[in-house]
Formats: C-alpha cells, structure tokens, sequence
C-alpha cells in the first residue's frame, strides 16, 4: 500500500518534478506546447473585446462596415484559438505518451532486477495494476488534469486582466468572491485526496484476486470453490464501488457549488451595472462582461472537476516510484564466465525468514560435467539450493563458487544466461514454438531453436504441427501434451549451449512413448554439462555421478548409489519408498 500522503501543494508539486528525467528527452514538444499556452489565454481575452466593441461601434451605431470588420475579426480570432489549442494539445499528448512509454520500460526493468524476496513479499496482481492501470491513469490524469490544467489557469489569468481592464469596480465584486470558491475547493480536494488513494488500493487487491482466480480457475471448479471465491469476489467489488463512489460524490457536488457561485457572480455583476444613468455602463461593456465572468469560472469549474483526476495522477505517481524508490538488488557486477561448469557450497547457511533456517552449513562440490542428484522429503531444501545457486536469493553466509569465482560478486542477469534451469512446472508463452525455445533472444537464430530441437526429440512432434516452427502455442500449452511442453522446455534448456543444468524432476506421468522420448533427452542432457537434478525417478538417480540427501536444510548423506544402498541409511529407505510408492514419495 502506498504511504499516507502530506497534503500539501510543494508536495505534490515535487513528485511532478520527479517526472522530468523521462520528460526531457521530449521536451522540445513540450516546449512548442508552453510557448502556445499564453497565446491561447491572449486570444480567449480578446474575444470580449471584439465583442465589446462590435456591439457599441457596429450594432448600436449602426456602422455596417465595422460590423463586418469585427464580425471577421472575432471568426478569424475563434479559428486561430481552436487551432492553437488542437496544436498545444497534440503536441503535449505526444510528449506524455512517449514519456509514459519510457516510464514503463524503465519500471519493468526495474521490477525484473528486484530480487526473489521483494517478489515474495508483493502480490503479482498488484505489480501488474502498477504497471498498467496506474500508468494508463498517470497518462490520463497528465493530459486531461495537471497540463491542460496550466491552460486553464493561464485562461483564468487572462480573464483577471480582462476584467480590470474593462471595468475595475465590477472586477473588485468578482475577485471578491474567489476567497469562497478556493476555501471551496480545499475543503473538498482532502476527501478527494483520501478517496483517490483508497480507490487505488482497492483496485489492486480487487486486480490480485482476480489473477489469482483465473490462475486457478481449474482447482476452484474440481474443489467446489466458487461460492467461496464470489463471495470475496464480490465483497472486493464493492469496497472499490464505495471508494469510487465517495470520490464521485465528492465532485459531484464541489462542481455544483462551483456552478451556483458563478451564477450568483453574474446575478451580483448584473445587479450593479443598474446605476446612475451618468455612469451606466453601455450593452457592449455588459456583455463583454458576462464574457469575463464565464471565462474566469468556466477554467474554475474545469480545475474543480479535475480535482479527481490530480489527485489521480499524484497518486499514481506516488505507487509508480514506490517501486523506483525500492532498491532490493542483488548484488555483484563483475563478468560471469562459465567456462567449465564446476560448482561449490561452502558452509552455507541460509533462511526466508530468520531466524528459522531453511539451509544449515551444506556442502559440497561437483566437478565440471559431473551430476548431481538432490533426493529428500518436501521441504528438506532442493528447490532451495536451486534458487541460490541461481541468485535469486542473496542474504545466506558461507560461499557458493562457480569455476573458482564467488557467485555473490557475478552479474546474475549474465550468469542466468549461462546457467539453464528446466522447472517442474513448465510455463509456456503464448506464441510461436520458435518464441517458446529462444524466448525471443535476438542472439539465438533459428537453426540453434532447430538444432536443440532435434537434439532433445522435441523436432518431431514440432514437425507434425500446422505452421510447424510458427504454430502458436496457447498460453500454458494445453494445446500440447504433458510430455510435449517438457520437450520443450528441454530444447530451452540447451539452445544456448550452457555448461549447467539444473532440471526439476517432473513427477507428472506421461504415455510410454513420450517416456521413452524424455528419458532419452534427459540423458542427453547429462552429456558433457555440469548436471543437478531435483530428481523424483530412479532412473535419474542412479544416473547421476553423485547424489545428496538433504533433510530439513541439512545433507544428511552424500555418495554415488552403490555406496549409499550399503550403508542402508536414510537413501536407502527413500530408495525403498520409490521402489514401492513411485515418483510421489519424494
């Protein structure tokens, strides 16, 4: 949630300027469109003017011919305002958009180097509204609200002049009233502010639930969960109903004071023009007049109904750069060369939530090429290992190496590069097979996507597709079998020739032909990389050169199969347990 907010002008005043680093690489559109804003306040004042003297000179004197000219002037004016303010109005549109484009980016890079823990602390639902709904609302807020608001305000200061300029005494009446109007809308922006606020924390629960249900829409219908799930549902619902209606309530009815004190401004200007017949104001003054007060409370009324949509871009800027402002990096900067593929714990400990551990004082060492397989119950630390030595997590005392060089001081970006992990649970993307082996890696051609293809078997179900290499994968691959995604991701795992594998066992049957398939692909694998495998199969196990037995964070054994069956400890009685139960009882 984002931070309670001081509600002060310099305040938010200061967050806009946050904005200029990804605004000044387009500033020269904004700049055009601020040298057009005074010229659109000096056209919107001379309207009244022309109108003013066009009455008095053309209709009431009967001259003809300056009637024509000011009926020209004020056409030719109006023309040129509209199409001064379409202009500023393009040209700042144009700079908002690209800015908001490179603010996303930027974001989504930033979110993607934020480390595991940040990411297990923050709902993705709510990551995803950051990233798209607050930054369509900052784009709208910007347009339609904090710019086109400097165009009311200068329209605003146009018609002050205009009126002192006209008429000082009557200008006077209606400056007197503006105190009322400004206490007017301070009272209301505070509930505004409050309702904003509370709106966008609504929406992004409402937006994590909602990812959440569909995510496991599946689960929810097999376990009879949907009364349950629509009852949330819908009480989310309708706390963000409430925080918008409060918002809406609020400007419905600023807007219509603000539109009952202007009324009351031009019954009051009215009324005073009624005076002596020696200082009787003449029809063109009158109306030139009611010109001047519509054009200071007309720019009121639009500031008034944009309150909402300040308010909206302020805090939207407040949740874009709480994640800007978070600086949970994982460290380390230097080159990450794998060259060989040897891989060292070193007395590492390590915990997601101190004080408990979660790994204590493991390890060990697998020589390049070599394999290594992880056995335990659930939760003994695998998958733990797995992420560390990804550097997903930092924060663990001891050291892990790679060829000799501390994984704590490496590049993670490159190193995830160098190291392939084939998960349990395979994610496909929805797009092309070509896109779901390369990931769109601009450095992998498509005879490297073809040839990993080939390499794992995968090539031969892909041959059969429509589009084969092109055929568009649905979202999670519920096009294809069970068998056919880990193919795929296998292909992933080795189309950019890393020399370490870790593959997460998948537990999950699949028919006897693609078995055979996988288990010919996983021995592949085992060729000439440095191999570490959660592993659930037998088979798979006695593969590997070296197997670990881990035990609530703990390596209770360690040793090659032979070895470990004759020491009848805790491997055997796991080994015991696959024999009888299969895959599950890992």
């Amino acid at each position: 949630m984002s931070k309670q907010r001081p509600k002060r002008l310099f305040d938010d005043l200061k967050d806009l300027g946050r904005l200029w680093p990804f605004l000044k690489n387009h500033k020269k559109a904004l700049i055009i469109s601020c040298t057009l804003i005074p010229l659109i306040s000096i056209l919107q004042m001379s309207v009244p003017f022309i109108l003013k003297r066009t009455i008095d000179q053309g209709v009431l004197k009967g001259d003809f011919q300056f009637l024509t000219y000011g009926a020209i002037a004020y056409l030719s004016v109006v023309v040129v305002e509209y199409f001064v303010r379409a202009t500023q109005s393009i040209l700042t549109s144009r700079a908002v958009f690209q800015m908001i484009r490179d603010m996303r980016m930027a974001l989504i890079d930033h979110i993607m180097r934020l480390s595991a823990r940040y990411h297990d602390r923050n709902l993705s639902g709510a990551l995803v509204t950051r990233a798209t709904s607050d930054f369509d609302n900052l784009s709208e807020s910007l347009n339609q609200g904090v710019l086109s608001s400097v165009v009311d305000l200068a329209v605003l200061a146009g018609a002050v002049v205009g009126l002192f300029l006209l008429d000082w005494h009557l200008a006077l009446i209606t400056i007197c009233v503006l105190p009322f109007v400004l206490v007017t809308i301070n009272f209301f922006s505070r509930a505004l502010k409050q309702s904003m606020l509370l709106a966008r924390v609504k929406i992004a629960a409402l937006n994590a639930y909602t990812q959440e249900c569909l995510y496991g829409v599946n689960t929810v219908k097999v376990l009879s969960g949907q009364p349950d799930t629509e009852k949330k549902f819908d009480r989310l619902t309708l706390e963000y109903r409430d925080a918008q209606m409060k918002s809406v309530v609020s400007d419905a009815v600023l807007f219509s004071l603000l539109d009952g004190i202007a009324s009351i401004t031009i019954g009051l200007v009215l009324w005073f023009t009624i005076r002596p017949s020696d200082t009787i104001l003449s029809a063109g003054i009158m109306i030139a007049f009611v010109q001047y007060v519509q054009n200071l409370f007309d720019p009121l009324k639009q500031l008034a109904n944009k309150i909402a949509m300040l308010q909206g871009a302020f805090t939207a800027i407040d949740r874009v750069f709480s994640i800007f402002d978070t600086k949970e990096f994982i460290s380390g900067d230097e080159p990450s060369e794998v060259l060989l593929g040897k891989v060292e714990f070193v007395d590492l400990s390590f915990s997601y939530n101190p004080p408990t551990p979660t790994l204590e004082h493991v390890s060990f060492a697998i020589p390049a090429g070599e394999s290594l397989a992880l056995v335990g119950t659930t939760g003994s630390g695998k998958s733990t290992i797995v992420k560390l030595l990804s550097k997903l997590y930092t924060g663990y005392t001891g050291d892990i190496r790679i060829d000799n060089q501390s994984l704590e001081k490496m590049d993670g970006v490159g190193l995830r590069r160098k190291i392939a992990i084939v998960p349990q649970d395979i994610v496909i993307f929805k797009g092309s097979v070509s896109f779901n082996i390369g990931l769109g890696d601009p450095e992998i051609s498509q005879d490297m996507i073809e040839e990993a293809a080939r390499y794992v078997e995968a090539d031969r179900f892909i041959q059969r597709l429509p589009g084969v290499y092109e055929y568009q994968l649905r979202e999670g691959g519920d096009d294809i079998s069970v068998g056919q995604r880990q193919l795929i991701a296998f292909a992933r795992a080795i189309v950019r020739n890393p020399k370490i594998i870790i593959l997460d066992e998948a537990t999950s049957s699949v028919d006897p032909a693609s078995d055979g398939i996988i288990q010919r692909a996983i021995e592949k694998l085992f060729s000439g990389r440095t191999l570490i495998v959660i592993a659930h199969r037998l088979s798979t196990i006695r593969r590997c050169d070296m197997i670990a037995v881990l035990e609530k964070g703990k390596i209770l054994e360690m040793g090659n199969h032979g070895d470990l069956i004759q020491k009848q400890g805790k491997y055997y009685s796991l080994h015991e347990k696959l024999l009888h139960d299969g895959p599950e009882a890992s």
